[in-house]
């Protein structure tokens, strides 16, 4: 018998199949475990006492985590990833013919092979537990789901509901996959082994009709798209469009997906799980692959990390907490506190200002109400927690204060000054400045240990990046405490040592000024927009400018001058557009022009750009010109020690600029471009526009050794 799986007997007729993969924490499907799942299967073909098995995990918290990505990253060819797409098909399909009736009892995350295993059963209870969640997320490694997901999934639930699962990798809680028809029933996590019983005794009872119906897509309008040719064929061209819209041709998991889906649906299993292999073997060994895959580990170590050299050190818990400042970024940071079960108090200079972070929180939240992610008892909840004032009333109990004020370092020690005496002496202090020296702010403090950066990216809901910037004279515990806080949060944290720019802005702004150089070399805005996009960033830099503001985009810019004016083109664009109130998406007029959701090119900006030497560039050229001192610059901040690894440079600039992550971030890109290709095309660009493009010295070194910035 399996160490892995054990067999309870309840009765003559009810048996549970436990899955309980021995010294770890999650169950996976690796190798070795897919044996003795097979192992355990033959041993259940020849039995006679079952009528029915649950299959249920002893793990907290998890069903299955899914196949092991170690393995996934490890395959180097298509004919071997083919043969594991074959071999966990074989074993599925033993699991789904086995002669009595199978219930998934998921209570804990369900995902990739363990949502696969899952179709493979009769039925599919799940429950009301926040980490119960059913996904088929191999899209996001590159992947499709090749255990039969593309497969079992439309014929279970119908094209529509199962390629929003299988082209998003979107999870989804008991409620929604209930509502999906991918779960029969959701059950309560108190009493899930009882509830999975009770359930098991109703179907041997032949009660299971009214199950089965709910998974069928109702209503005339789903029967004539589902069940027509002409309608699937509808289904299949808007998911399409939508994957194009979206993925801009980047990333070939989700279109071979659909693909694979739009081939199979009509025929055989056996014929259809044949070509899912195929399909699957294809992909596995492509670079997109690998780099999302590295990703996903990187992800996965920053969970078991705390952001500094003593593992053993957590941090103080934080039960409580206050933000200073009602803004956009305030009310957007207190929001997140708040969804996360953190009381937080809210403090400005007025009631008025106060209620803007109730307004932006509820902005934030309703959305989710309207789509049915929270529910509007939720809705209250979360809103009940976020209380202001405009003294510091509660501020005592605070176990963090976040500083959110406006970008004034005299404004901002002054206000850190005064809010030191209204709190206990073992809070930590965080500033949420995007361009200011924390140690410079830090001067205002006694107690300078507890002081750290943590910067939060607009909007905060969305972005998932958070620097957790370190002072000189920052404490262990400090950073401990708000780079963990981060991940409860649910966000991403890198550590950032104190310096311009931190790391993402100091790294963007050389790409976003070389961009406006370019504009000033006759180089079309819609051209160079185009050019990154097809590139993979998620938009342009001159689009990138109206998001975050012109005004913002110049003040940064100023700042850093001072430190960098050297390495940046000059300009005096943005500040003539300030000057005209082209401020950008926020007040309707920037370099486009904004109705609501609508952008479009506005001729009047032709006006403000003069041409200086008219030097047209083809795609290829305009994206050397706006990356690769991104690259350069990004050498120079990890000989300083901004960070300490390559892997953060990627992360932040992943998380925090949605740097093409199909490519593996800014320094993987780098490394398959070629350091010697790179610094010679920036001694080139050197020659021709100036200075700016000097390859640093780590570059340089690069280059002689013939090393990347992951040593290869």
């Amino acid at each position: 018998m399996s160490t892995a799986f054990t067999i309870e007997k309840i009765d003559d007729r009810i048996s549970i199949l436990y899955f309980d993969l021995p010294d770890e924490k999650i169950n996976k499907f690796s190798t070795p475990v897919m044996e003795d799942f097979k192992t355990t299967i033959e041993s259940l073909q020849e039995r006679r006492d079952i009528k029915c098995l649950l299959f249920m995990s002893k793990k907290q918290g998890i069903f299955i985590a899914g196949a092991d990505v170690k393995e996934i990253q490890s395959i180097s060819s298509e004919e071997e990833g083919y043969n594991v797409g074959r071999a966990g098909q074989q074993v599925f399909n033993k699991f789904e013919a086995l002669p009595f009736i199978k219930i998934a009892v998921i209570n804990g995350a369900c995902m990739g092979g363990g949502t696969e295993l899952s179709l493979c059963c009769d039925y599919r209870l799940i429950t009301d537990s926040p980490k119960a969640k059913m996904a088929l997320p191999e899209v996001n490694l590159g992947i499709l789901p090749g255990w039969g997901g593309t497969q079992r999934l439309p014929r279970l639930v119908g094209l529509q509901r199962a390629l929003d699962m299988i082209l998003t990798g979107r999870g989804l809680n008991g409620k929604r996959a209930w509502k999906a028809g991918i779960a029969d029933k959701v059950i309560p996590e108190q009493w899930v082994k009882e509830k999975a019983l009770e359930f098991a005794g109703e179907i041997l009872a032949g009660k299971g009709k009214k199950y089965t119906e709910h998974r069928k897509p109702k209503g005339a309008a789903n029967v004539l798209l589902e069940k027509t040719p002409a309608g699937r064929s509808l289904i299949f061209s808007q998911a399409e469009k939508a994957l194009l819209k979206k993925t801009h041709g980047h990333y070939p998991a989700p279109a071979l997906a659909l693909e694979t889906i739009k081939k199979t649906y009509n025929i055989p299993l056996k014929e259809g799980l044949e070509i899912e292999a195929r399909a699957l073997g294809s992909l596995i060994p492509t670079a997109i692959s690998k780099n999302l895959v590295q990703l996903f580990f990187w992800t996965e170590e920053i969970k078991k990390e705390n952001g500094i050299d003593n593992p053993e050190l957590k941090g103080a818990h934080i039960s409580k907490a206050a933000v200073l400042g009602a803004g956009i970024m305030g009310g957007g940071i207190a929001q997140l506190f708040a969804s996360k079960n953190i009381p937080v108090r809210v403090k400005d200079i007025s009631n008025e200002a106060v209620a803007k972070a109730y307004q932006q929180a509820a902005e934030v939240l309703k959305p989710k109400v309207k789509k049915r992610r929270i529910s509007k008892l939720e809705f209250t909840q979360i809103m009940n927690r976020i209380t202001g004032t405009v003294e510091y009333s509660g501020f005592r109990s605070a176990d963090i204060v976040v500083e959110a004020i406006i970008e004034d370092i005299k404004i901002k020690k002054m206000v850190l000054a005064e809010l030191e005496e209204k709190i206990t002496k073992n809070a930590v202090i965080a500033t949420n400045t995007s361009s200011l020296m924390v140690d410079e702010m830090a001067e205002a403090l006694k107690h300078k240990e507890r002081f750290v950066g943590m910067h939060f990216f607009n909007p905060v809901h969305r972005m998932p990046l958070v620097e957790v910037i370190k002072g000189k004279d920052s404490s262990q515990e400090a950073i401990a405490t708000v780079f963990n806080l981060t991940k409860k949060l649910g966000k991403t944290p890198i550590v950032v040592k104190d310096g311009p720019g931190f790391l993402v802005n100091r790294l963007l702004l050389p790409y976003m000024v070389e961009a406006v150089s370019l504009l000033e070399q006759g180089n079309s805005i819609l051209n160079l927009d185009k050019a990154l996009v097809n590139f993979g960033m998620p938009m342009g830099p001159i689009e990138l400018f109206d998001e975050v503001g012109i005004d913002v985009a110049l003040k940064v810019a100023k700042i850093l001058q001072v430190s960098m004016g050297d390495r940046m083109a000059e300009s005096d664009l943005l500040q003539k557009l300030v000057d005209e109130n082209r401020l950008g998406k926020k007040n309707g007029k920037g370099f486009y022009k904004y109705q609501g959701r609508k952008k479009e090119y506005d001729d009047g900006i032709d006006g403000f750009i003069d041409i200086k030497e008219k030097t047209i560039l083809d795609e290829t050229e305009i994206i050397q010109r706006c990356v690769y001192p991104m690259i350069n610059e990004a050498a120079r901040c990890l000989d300083e020690g901004i960070v300490g690894r390559a892997r953060d440079v990627d992360l932040g600039m992943i998380f925090g600029t949605g740097f093409a992550p199909f490519r593996g971030g800014l320094l993987k890109y780098a490394d398959a471009e070629g350091i010697d290709k790179i610094v010679t095309i920036l001694k080139e660009y050197t020659n021709s526009y100036g200075k700016r493009f000097t390859p640093s010295k780590s570059l340089l070194k690069m280059q002689k050794s013939g090393k990347g910035f992951y040593g290869n």
